[in-house]
């Protein structure tokens, strides 16, 4: 359960707001041709701020869980949106 209570203090400061911050920061941070878009691993790494949520059985559930977090946080966020990759 480390996983999953790692992640319920985490996503309480998952707002769009902060979310914004983040992916214009690391946005800024990539060459010019790759700006449109960030990888929501990348994301996960920042929101998370090097926590390791993946550890154990139940770290898989957990990273499903913050992905829909990040999606869902983004649908909130005027000119952004959440795309799938094909990795």
């Amino acid at each position: 359960m480390r996983s999953q209570q790692t992640l319920e203090q985490i996503l309480p400061g998952l707002t769009p707001e902060r979310l914004r911050e983040i992916i214009l920061d690391l946005s800024s941070k990539q060459t010019a041709d790759t700006r449109e878009g960030v990888s929501v691993h990348f994301i996960m790494d920042a929101v998370a701020q090097g926590v390791n949520l993946y550890d154990g059985p139940e770290g898989w559930e957990a990273q499903l869980r913050f992905k829909k977090a990040i999606q869902d946080a983004v649908a909130l966020i005027p000119g952004m949106r959440y795309m799938e990759g094909d990795a």
